[in-house]
């Protein structure tokens, strides 16, 4: 049994809850999904799928939703779209759309998360999560985690 001095003060990491469905009027696409190097799905979707996972609470995050064997037709469609990524709670898709990238066989410079070409999506945070939310939302200064060095403080008598 854990006493009060055993329990953690913060929650070392982050959750990360991803929500995707599918047009599948022209078969179903294939979609490998991966969060920081670690594939979490990699199979054609052909319904409504929610994938749970977690990273350390000072990772960055990159997300990547890889789309491909796709069969284009003019009159019936295939696609995925992202309808949601929640991180800790809170909404950043589609919220911010405007931080990802979809870089696809059209050449459509497009943000998005509704994925109809073959092609990478990918939101990529730069800092730790929380660093990057209160930087998108513009809190102002936040101070960032500092490691001591041993070496560098010495004991003065």
């Amino acid at each position: 049994m854990k006493t009060f001095y055993d329990l953690q003060d913060i929650e070392t990491t982050v959750k990360i809850k991803i929500a995707l469905s599918a047009i599948v009027d022209n078969g179903a696409a294939h979609a490998k999904i991966i969060c920081n190097n670690r594939i979490l799905h990699n199979a054609p979707i052909t319904d409504n799928v929610v994938i749970n996972d977690s990273v350390n609470l000072l990772d960055t995050i990159n997300l990547t939703v890889i789309i491909s064997n796709k069969v284009y037709s003019s009159q019936q469609e295939t696609a995925v779209v992202v309808d949601s990524v929640y991180v800790d709670g809170f909404e950043i898709i589609p919220r911010y759309n405007h931080c990802t990238e979809y870089i696809n066989d059209h050449n459509q410079q497009i943000t998005t998360n509704y994925l109809g070409y073959n092609g990478t999506w990918s939101l990529h945070m730069e800092l730790p999560f929380y660093q990057w939310l209160h930087q998108q939302t513009g809190q102002g200064w936040l101070l960032q985690p500092h490691e001591k060095n041993p070496q560098n403080h010495q004991k003065r008598y």
